[in-house]
């Protein structure tokens, strides 16, 4: 009995995820944009609106970001980004950063290597976008795997997002310092499956509605 009852429980949470899946929300768990759950919505998106969209495999990136898993383990995850750079706009690339119509923009600054010490090739350069183009940024770390990379994107392609609800999200590590600091007395029976499920039921969220 208490397998069927699971069973329903898992099948009934699995039916509202694809819901809320084709709602429009999506929930992002990186650390090139806030932790969150945030929602795609219609309209044109304008300068400084967050966006979402997908690598386009004829981008120099697109065969770099599936080798290296910038876009997840599963291909070519959406990505969430501002909006930074319209068409009109004049992009400077500096040593200091990106500037849009000569403002410095936060964070923008490049890296030569990511994390592993792979080279990171850079695709953009100081120009004026062109028609139907659009410049994705994150302003809010310098980690961010975004359009310091991979160039402009085409402006048809991106979705306005809005966010609805952020938040702090301990890193693993961090996570298991409070789990070995804690004493299993304490522990309640509730919170320590959840802790041991989180591994398996992240990637299979991820695939589903995560963001970049």
């Amino acid at each position: 009995m208490k397998r069927v009852l699971l069973t329903l429980f898992f099948l009934h949470a699995l039916g509202i995820v694809y819901l809320l899946h084709g709602l429009g929300f999506r929930v992002n768990f990186t650390d090139s944009m806030p932790h969150g759950i945030y929602q795609i919505v219609p309209g044109k998106p304008e300068r400084g609106d967050l966006i979402t969209f997908s690598l386009a495999e004829d981008n120099p990136y697109f065969q770099i970001s599936l080798e290296r898993h910038y876009l997840g383990l599963n291909g070519n995850r959406p990505l969430l980004k501002t909006l930074a750079g319209v068409p009109g706009d004049s992009i400077e690339i500096s040593v200091e950063g990106v500037c849009i119509n000569s403002e410095l923009l936060p964070h923008t600054q490049a890296r030569s290597s990511d994390r592993y010490g792979r080279k990171l090739p850079i695709f953009l350069n100081s120009t004026v976008i062109p028609s139907a183009k659009a410049l994705a940024l994150s302003t809010y770390t310098e980690n961010s795997f975004d359009g310091r990379y991979f160039g402009l994107v085409n402006m048809d392609q991106v979705r306005r997002v809005i966010p609805i609800l952020t938040f702090r999200l301990l890193k693993n590590s961090d996570l298991l310092r409070c789990c070995q600091k804690s004493k299993p007395s304490r522990m309640s029976n509730t919170l320590r499956p959840c802790i041991f499920l989180a591994p398996c039921i992240s990637p299979f969220l991820n695939s589903l509605f995560n963001l970049e």
